[in-house]
């Protein structure tokens, strides 16, 4: 089984994540850049060296509201599709998306602010993380701040089958979806997914379960010094945030 709901249905992806408070995770990236004072934020907006890198960006609901908070957005993401969605929703998005992933990111140079949101970090093999980590740090400036998060996996309610029934563009979906432990430590997200139209089909998507400790000694090991918070805000938790600096 594969990924396909997100490589091939990217809008019946977006319609599921639609109920996602991309608003919260961008006050939060905003006050942690300027608590570190890797880019000055002034009645709500980044100013002076805006730059930010997004991996993982997806259907570009953070992009968009990051670049409309002043950030100069560059985002990635592996999947083609994703982005074509991004871009027909937000043409403004275009020049600024590319095709790649962790942990071989397709930007050079250096950013005041990266972010991986949405558990990024969740998806990678568990071989990957130190590359990965790695790989964002080297995308940083020498006062720049690292933001990303870790799904705490399972989520509560997914360790059993558990019913998804929400609109899309084209009409009503329905998805059964459970996560299910795999012998190597991951987790598999598994569906059968009935969309609004064409063939229900079935759905997986590997996760990784790292712990809060293991994602602290990958940040320390880049030369990172790290904080850490439960969520991006007051209704945020059941994940780790991590905001990160150069030591």
């Amino acid at each position: 089984m594969t990924d396909r709901l997100y490589a091939e249905f990217p809008a019946l992806y977006d319609a599921i994540q639609s109920a996602w408070d991309y608003d919260r995770d961008v006050s939060f990236l905003l006050a942690a850049a300027d608590r570190h004072d890797a880019v000055r934020v002034v009645d709500g907006r980044a100013v002076d060296d805006p730059r930010l890198l997004e991996v993982g960006c997806g259907t570009g609901e953070h992009t968009r509201r990051l670049a409309a908070a002043g950030f100069e957005v560059t985002g990635v993401d592996p999947a083609r599709p994703v982005l074509a969605r991004a871009t027909a929703k937000y043409p403004e998005l275009d020049a600024a998306l590319a095709v790649g992933g962790l942990p071989e990111l397709p930007v050079d140079g250096e950013f005041p602010v990266v972010a991986a949101l949405r558990g990024v970090v969740s998806h990678l093999p568990p071989e990957a993380l130190r590359p990965a980590v790695a790989a964002l740090a080297d995308r940083l400036t020498d006062d720049g701040v690292l933001i990303f998060d870790a799904s705490d996996l399972p989520p509560a309610g997914h360790d059993a089958p558990a019913l998804d029934i929400g609109e899309a563009p084209t009409g009503q979906y329905a998805r059964i979806v459970q996560m299910q432990p795999r012998d190597d430590g991951r987790l598999d997200w598994n569906s059968v997914v009935v969309p609004p139209e064409g063939t229900p089909f079935v759905n997986s998507r590997p996760m990784t379960p790292f712990d809060d400790e293991t994602v602290i000694a990958a940040l320390r090991e880049t030369g990172l010094a790290v904080e850490t918070h439960d969520g991006f805000g007051p209704e945020g938790g059941a994940r780790t945030v991590f905001v990160a600096t150069p030591a």
